[in-house]
């Protein structure tokens, strides 16, 4: 994987400008990164701190939280066409109600016979099944298998099953997994609200694991059911071990700072009982801001949307004193993070754009630099994947030798029409100013 990343950087002569790299947590991800940094650092003469740049990638902390409060170390999911194992059906069985559930829908989706007999008892609805790709389809499954034609159908079935009548779900059962469903539902929601890629950015991991834990903390508390007690407290520690991961990267810290609506206060209120956490994240971000974007001289012009004033022989006094005044006003000796974070808390939906306004750009012109950077990069690495997945209905089989160059070409050519990024002069379309495209950066 290093050498495919180091062939991409010398192509496009990018070695000193190479940013973050927004992963998964395998450990071979890290063995990649520090593979990229050693090749920068030996052909390039590029120093790269790979922990630095290491990120990782929200959907899938989220989902190893859930995986652990659901399951722990699973055995593995059968492929959609065999059926498990008996051993493996005994080992899902001893999760609970998760297991016995996963075991009834594994069984009735295996083959299309015990399928169709149950679609005949809903009306034509069918099982949704869990899968190890897609975040969030345990969460699918244990919902969908609540509604009630869906349930009725399930306990029906299952009587009429001799195989599946160690699966069958009880009463008790089936209050675990309304149980399970609601502690469920904010990690599908927080999922949800964080793999778009119009809106969403790293500025929203922090206050998303916060809102994580203290939902786990909340149903800890106010569970009946014991063994869902300690099923939420190992999702905790799992959640808990990722939040004090971030702080490898000053970048989190840095991407909720100069979110215009949580700033500093966000952590002094979040984390006001560990004192500790707020000044060295503090100092991790100013270090980052002096050493980094406060010396920068090559900030790019801003064009002055303000037409030229008619000349009328004479400067006008009035005017000119009110231009010492706005001087004075933004001092340009004044260090632009800490004008920054003085000024007040404001409602920002979306600070990408906020910051890629002129008046931040003419303001702020190294701090926008570095709020740019930073707060262009996607919480997760959803969309990333979306375009891999997308690339499979370009290779068709009329398409079977297209070249590894010519599908490069064909993805980013579709990815940037269909985000206005390139339209022909003569259309005369304006490419709107969001999601980090600007004339000028």
């Amino acid at each position: 994987m290093a050498e495919a990343v180091m062939e991409f950087v010398r192509e496009y002569g990018i070695a000193s400008k190479v940013g973050y790299f927004m992963m998964d947590n395998a450990s071979n991800m890290n063995t990649m990164i520090d593979k990229v940094s050693d090749d920068l650092e030996q052909e390039f003469n590029v120093f790269y701190d790979p922990l630095h740049h290491r990120l990782r990638c929200l959907g899938h902390i989220i989902n190893l939280a859930v995986m652990e409060f659901l399951i722990g170390k699973r055995p593995p999911t059968t492929g959609p066409y065999h059926g498990p194992s008996n051993n493996e059906v005994a080992q899902w069985r001893k999760h609970g109600a998760i297991g016995k559930l996963h075991n009834v829908v594994v069984y009735i989706t295996c083959t299309p016979q015990r399928l169709h007999s149950f679609t005949t008892l809903t009306d034509g609805l069918k099982l949704r099944r869990d899968n190890d790709t897609r975040w969030n389809s345990w969460y699918k499954m244990v919902e969908w298998a609540l509604r009630p034609r869906v349930r009725q159908a399930v306990t029906i079935f299952c009587a009429q099953e001799p195989a599946l009548q160690e699966d069958a779900l009880t009463a008790s059962d089936w209050a675990t997994l309304v149980e399970t469903c609601k502690f469920l539902e904010p990690f599908y929601d927080a999922t949800v609200a964080n793999e778009g890629a119009a809106t969403s950015s790293i500025s929203d991991v922090l206050p998303t694991m916060d809102y994580l834990l203290h939902h786990i903390e909340s149903a800890r508390e106010t569970t009946s059911v014991p063994q869902l007690a300690t099923m939420m407290e190992t999702a905790w520690a799992k959640l808990a071990d990722y939040y004090e991961a971030t702080e490898d990267s000053p970048v989190y810290s840095a991407a909720t700072v100069l979110h215009p609506s949580l700033k500093l206060a966000y952590m002094e209120r979040t984390w006001k009982d560990r004192n500790d956490w707020v000044e060295r994240a503090k100092a991790r971000v100013e270090q980052l801001w002096r050493e980094t974007y406060k010396s920068t001289t090559s900030c790019p012009a801003i064009r002055q949307g303000i037409a030229q004033e008619p000349t009328t022989g004479r400067p006008n006094r009035y005017k000119m004193w009110m231009k010492e005044q706005k001087a004075t006003i933004f001092n340009t000796d004044d260090d632009e993070y800490d004008v920054y974070c003085r000024e007040p808390v404001m409602m920002i939906s979306d600070p990408l754009k906020w910051w890629l306004e002129s008046a931040q750009r003419q303001r702020f012109p190294n701090l926008s630099l570095m709020a740019i950077d930073i707060l262009s990069i996607a919480p997760m690495s959803t969309e990333t994947e979306r375009l891999f997945s997308r690339a499979k209905s370009s290779v068709t089989d009329q398409r079977g030798s297209m070249s590894i160059e010519t599908l490069n070409f064909l993805e980013c050519l579709r990815s940037w029409d269909k985000s206005a990024i390139v339209f022909p002069p003569e259309c005369g379309y304006v490419v709107p100013k969001v999601a980090g495209f600007v004339s000028g950066i």
